[in-house]
């Protein structure tokens, strides 16, 4: 089995460090809170997600649900998939559970229901059905409320229902959710930017309704650990040198390093040794088979856009983008004329931002293609 899991759930001999983070997340949970979980793209939070789902403390206690609405635009969809996830959750389970979700959304009556010949639950649920998306959803907050266990529910990239055109979504949410005794809400996103904008401003419905806890990097030292013992136990040589490599050259953002360690993994055999020219062969590999995708978000950009993006990936990380100093250094065209460009990929989520020593340091947010424009570029 290759250690460097990319998707589904790990298992816990695989799954590396976050046990501060595990702890915090499920005192909360238990505590009844919600809590809002935000790092940059690709630093391990719906893995996160799922390791806590699994845990003793989480898993038989509660009824756990996921979705993500990343590719959602309006509240029907939203909707859409908050029932079809309570229901595809369900349906494995106990039918006590599952007739009681079904006899509480009775507005989807025709979509769910149970096979008069079989007697297995069938579902035939379209975006079309739903039809009076306020009242479904009411229904849905009805079912958690009213469950025969506790319930948690992780709503991930939960910024995009600020982009929804329905005027009144994140105060309707926030009607139900502060009602709700039954249910704990973990809602993450990779989109600080609009997140802590929803979380900590005064106007907003949702202000100071969750506990922000921010997921930074694996700690170097245990990430480095982790890799060569998880090598050594396929007979593999790397050292804590080449692991850190590695690791400094994307930041310490977990994917993109089990990315690299999984495809190594996966070819290197019992005896082999995997130094930094391994590392960079690979990572050559996996640009050169994005290339074509990389080349296409270029093309959809303007000119001021692909100038502040090969900046921001050249300075890495890049102060002040829109100070006279950088525009000068990069040779961008005005300060105005930066901003407008930052702005704009910060709202396409191809820049992303930390914050150190209360100063923003932007970078790119997908890390391979940050290699590919400073190597292109």
């Amino acid at each position: 089995m290759n250690p460097f899991f990319l998707t589904g759930i790990i298992p816990n001999a695989y799954f590396c460090d976050r046990e501060k983070e595990t702890e915090t997340i499920i005192t909360h949970i238990e505590n009844q809170s919600n809590i809002l979980l935000t790092s940059s793209r690709r630093m391990g939070k719906t893995q996160l997600i799922r390791h806590i789902f699994n845990n003793d403390r989480i898993r038989d206690k509660y009824h756990t649900f996921y979705t993500d609405i990343y590719a959602t635009s309006s509240l029907r969809e939203l909707v859409f998939f908050l029932g079809k996830e309570i229901y595809q959750r369900l349906v494995p389970g106990e039918k006590k559970a599952l007739k009681l979700f079904l006899g509480t959304i009775r507005s989807l009556a025709a979509a769910f229901g149970m096979d008069p010949v079989t007697g297995e639950p069938r579902i035939n649920l379209q975006i079309g059905n739903i039809t009076a998306p306020e009242l479904t959803l009411e229904e849905i907050f009805t079912y958690l409320e009213k469950a025969e266990k506790p319930c948690l529910f992780a709503i991930d990239e939960f910024q995009q229902i600020s982009r929804y055109p329905e005027a009144n979504v994140e105060a309707l949410l926030r009607t139900h959710i502060q009602k709700m005794n039954n249910c704990c809400f973990i809602f993450s996103g990779s989109d600080r930017h609009i997140l802590e904008q929803m979380f900590s401003s005064y106007a907003k419905p949702f202000y100071n309704s969750a506990q922000p806890i921010n997921l930074g990097r694996i700690d170097r030292d245990k990430y480095i650990r982790f890799a060569v013992k998880q090598f050594d136990s396929a007979g593999v040589q790397i050292s804590p040198e080449t692991v850190g490599y590695c690791y400094d050259k994307f930041d310490g953002y977990t994917y993109y390093n089990h990315k690299v360690f999984h495809d190594i993994y996966a070819f290197v055999k019992n005896g082999a040794s995997v130094d930094k020219e391994t590392v960079e062969q690979v990572v050559d590999s996996i640009l050169e088979e994005n290339s074509h995708t990389f080349s296409e978000v270029m093309s959809g950009l303007s000119i001021a856009q692909k100038q502040m993006l090969v900046a921001v990936a050249k300075e890495k990380p890049a102060r002040r983008p829109t100070s006279g100093a950088f525009v000068r250094r990069n040779a961008l065209d005005s300060p105005s004329s930066a901003q407008k460009a930052l702005a704009k990929l910060l709202d396409a989520q191809l820049i992303t931002y930390t914050v150190a020593d209360g100063e923003k340091e932007y970078s790119v947010a997908d890390k391979f293609f940050e290699c590919w424009l400073r190597e292109t570029y």
